[in-house]
């Protein structure tokens, strides 16, 4: 269940590229900046071209020292969301 929620958030953010390379944007403002390296991550993990990652580095505002750091994180941010997820109260 919860790969496939990762690939409808790829999905998605692959959209948002597809519309950026139609009508360019300008970084995405968002309450809560977590959300959008979480977003970064999971398309970091996804084998991207390396012009879209960088694409949507910009997009979502990430700075270069946060995205190498998240780069480094690799899998075990996912793992840690994916806990998280099971989680019942």
């Amino acid at each position: 269940m919860i790969a496939s929620r990762l690939l409808v958030q790829v999905s998605s953010l692959n959209d948002l590229l597809a519309c950026d390379k139609a009508v360019p944007s300008e970084p995405i403002s968002w309450e809560v900046p977590e959300e959008l390296a979480d977003l970064y991550s999971i398309y970091l993990n996804s084998d991207p071209a390396p012009e879209n990652l960088s694409r949507l580095q910009y997009l979502l505002g990430i700075n270069d020292s946060t995205a190498a750091a998240l780069s480094q994180m690799g899998d075990r941010l996912l793992n840690s969301n994916a806990e998280e997820e099971n989680f019942v109260f």
